[in-house]
């Protein structure tokens, strides 16, 4: 039993030995065969022969650049605001007797809105008139004995001295009276009574408000990169919501811009004599900045740089170029820029897909 069992084990000692020995055969086999698998698979991933650049296999639209005269436009919104709104005030204190104008009236200058009580100043002023004759005589008095050495020139000094402090006193007067009557000192829209008949006011107690409504005044916000191109008394076209549009002329250019947003105030100067335009209406300001050449396109063939600068693309010696362009003008689907040269070949429909500098094919199409 013992010889048999060693035979046994002899047995399956050589099968091991035979099965690893078959094993690593195997092994190197297939290692080799992968390998030259994975550098087969890898060679072909490489090109050995780059073609440089990416071969374009779509045609891009084309026109030729014609410019043409385009009237430059600014448009900006605003309020209308009265050309002046002025406070009259009261210029001696008394007691309103008489209520002579109406709110919501149209006044002139030198029409009386009220009067107050005078109290005691026509007597005062009959005093002083008085007493003005009397100085009066006596320097006359004086003169005539001065001329035959019966006065001293003092005296005469001080007679003229009592007759100009009388005088004066009574224009004083004169004047306390006139005040007690206020009058509008400009004409225009009487828009605020602020006092009522029998109140008693002080002196620079305000009285009225009036507006000035024939010319409206209408400031808009222009950027800075424009502002330049407008100039006093030029053209603006004013759409007034609810009401129409108007033509107006610019009036003033401010010549220090807003901190807060740099932009400068226009004032635009809105004839109203028919007074349908209201103080505080919201305008929409069309400004005539002159003309300049510039050609129609569509928006959607326009790019945006990441500066916001507006560009489109041409094409030069069979590469992209991209121009930077200035809207003139919008319309509901054109619009007119400036920046491009005439008989440029401008990209349009599939110039998105087209970088700047890339090789470009394209095909020019008519714009008639």
């Amino acid at each position: 039993m013992k010889s048999k069992s060693s035979y046994v084990m002899a047995g399956i000692v050589a099968l091991a030995v035979v099965g690893w020995m078959f094993s690593d055969d195997l092994l190197q086999k297939y290692s080799g065969n992968a390998a030259k698998e994975i550098a087969t698979a890898d060679t072909k991933k490489i090109d050995p022969k780059p073609s440089g650049e990416p071969k374009q296999n779509f045609t891009v639209s084309a026109v030729r650049v014609s410019n043409q005269q385009v009237t430059r436009v600014v448009r900006a919104s605003g309020v209308s605001k009265p050309k002046f709104e002025m406070t009259v005030s009261a210029k001696a204190a008394g007691q309103i007797i008489n209520m002579n104008a109406v709110a919501g009236h149209e006044v002139q200058a030198g029409d009386v809105i009220l009067r107050l009580d005078k109290g005691t100043l026509v007597e005062q002023i009959d005093a002083a008139k008085a007493n003005l004759e009397v100085t009066k005589r006596r320097r006359e008095i004086t003169e005539r004995l001065a001329k035959k050495n019966f006065s001293a020139p003092l005296e005469q000094a001080e007679r003229a001295a009592d007759y100009a402090l009388a005088n004066a006193n009574l224009r004083q007067l004169e004047e306390q009276l006139a005040d007690t009557v206020i009058v509008a000192p400009v004409s225009g829209y009487l828009e605020i009574l602020h006092v009522e008949k029998g109140e008693r006011v002080r002196r620079d107690t305000a009285i009225a408000t009036i507006l000035g409504l024939d010319k409206l005044s209408v400031v808009v916000a222009v950027p800075q990169n424009e502002v330049a191109q407008i100039k006093i008394g030029t053209k603006v076209t004013v759409e007034i919501a609810g009401n129409g549009s108007r033509t107006a002329a610019v009036s003033r250019i401010a010549a220090k811009s807003n901190p807060a947003t740099r932009t400068f105030d226009v004032e635009i100067d809105l004839p109203n004599k028919d007074r349908k335009i209201l103080a505080g209406m919201s305008v929409e300001a069309t400004i005539n900045a002159g003309t300049l050449p510039a050609f129609a396109m569509s928006p959607a063939h326009l790019s945006v740089g990441e500066n916001g600068d507006l560009t489109a693309k041409t094409v030069v010696d069979g590469k992209a170029v991209m121009v930077p362009v200035e809207v003139v003008r919008s319309g509901a689907e054109m619009v007119f820029v400036s920046g491009l040269p005439d008989n440029a070949l401008l990209l349009t429909v599939g110039q998105g897909f087209v970088e700047d500098g890339a090789k470009v094919l394209y095909k020019l199409v008519s714009t008639s």
